[in-house]
């Protein structure tokens, strides 16, 4: 019964065009804005602790349009997931620094495209699909019934999904030393404590994967970022690929990772209300520090 719902919903937004689809998403933003709950909580939370330099009234202008972002983000799944792969890359209508992508895959050792929690990073996705030989690894979503939809959107543009685990690895490993792609969300919260280090993101310590800083460090896989930014009134999107710090490759996972951070951080300070600050990105602490939330 869940699934059906779900893909009903699913369906619903898909029919709509982007402008509609994106407008029905603000919409459903100021709701989660005014409602105070407890995306709204931690959103608030993530906000006055990145940014306290910055006025109250500027955070909370900052809480409202990542609201009415999020917002966009839930109805935009309908196109993103639904339409034929073609029809939904016809939504970028401007991609910059595609030579930066070009040239690392020109090198033979593979390329890493970090795409963060910033912007439409599904459609981020399917460009790299669609333009490189991609393996990407794949965690299965807490809602069981989006299972099927999430995976068979993700490999129609032409990638391989593996699975988040040891074999996976293995996977990703041996794509790069083929001299292919893997596309990763580098701000992820590793599960396991053992498989990150704390790093100052926006000042604050945050356990930080160190699984890319190894990888690139036995391959010579090139790195660049990118993100998808979400055009006003749904004309559509603008994907910013750029190199990234090269020391996001050093073997010193502590130095790896605060680049890595460092990297992301400014590029949501580009469009802030893009990011998704309902993510508990500081869910985990340092030994002896307070729970943020």
């Amino acid at each position: 019964m869940q699934k059906i719902l779900i893909t009903l919903i699913l369906h619903f937004f898909a029919l709509m065009p982007l402008r509609l689809n994106h407008l029905v998403g603000s919409w459903i933003g100021l709701i989660l804005y005014y409602l105070k709950g407890k995306t709204w909580r931690i959103s608030r939370i993530n906000i006055q602790h990145c940014f306290p330099e910055m006025t109250p009234e500027e955070q909370e202008g900052i809480l409202r349009n990542s609201l009415i972002e999020l917002g966009k983000q839930l109805t935009e799944m309908g196109p993103m997931w639904l339409w034929p792969a073609e029809k939904t890359l016809s939504l970028l209508t401007q991609v910059s620094g595609k030579e930066y992508m070009d040239a690392a895959m020109l090198s033979d050792k593979g390329v890493f495209l970090l795409t963060p929690h910033l912007g439409c990073w599904e459609i981020a996705g399917l460009y790299l699909g669609a333009n490189i030989p991609v393996t990407i690894l794949y965690s299965r979503p807490k809602i069981k019934a989006l299972d099927d939809i999430v995976r068979q959107s993700r490999i129609r543009s032409g990638a391989t999904l593996v699975a988040a685990d040891v074999s996976g690895v293995k996977s990703i490993f041996k794509t790069l030393k083929q001299g292919n792609g893997t596309g990763i969300l580098p701000d992820q919260n590793p599960e396991d404590i053992n498989s990150g280090v704390f790093a100052p993101f926006f000042g604050i310590p945050t356990l930080t994967m160190t699984f890319i800083s190894k990888l690139a460090s036995k391959t010579g896989a090139s790195i660049v970022i990118g993100y998808a930014e979400r055009l006003p009134q749904g004309k559509g999107y603008h994907l910013h690929i750029r190199e990234a710090d090269p020391k996001i490759s050093d073997p010193d996972p502590l130095i790896s990772a605060t680049a890595l951070n460092k990297t992301v951080e400014d590029y949501i300070k580009e469009i802030p209300s893009q990011y998704q600050w309902s993510y508990k990105r500081f869910k985990k602490r340092p030994q002896g520090e307070k729970k943020i939330y």
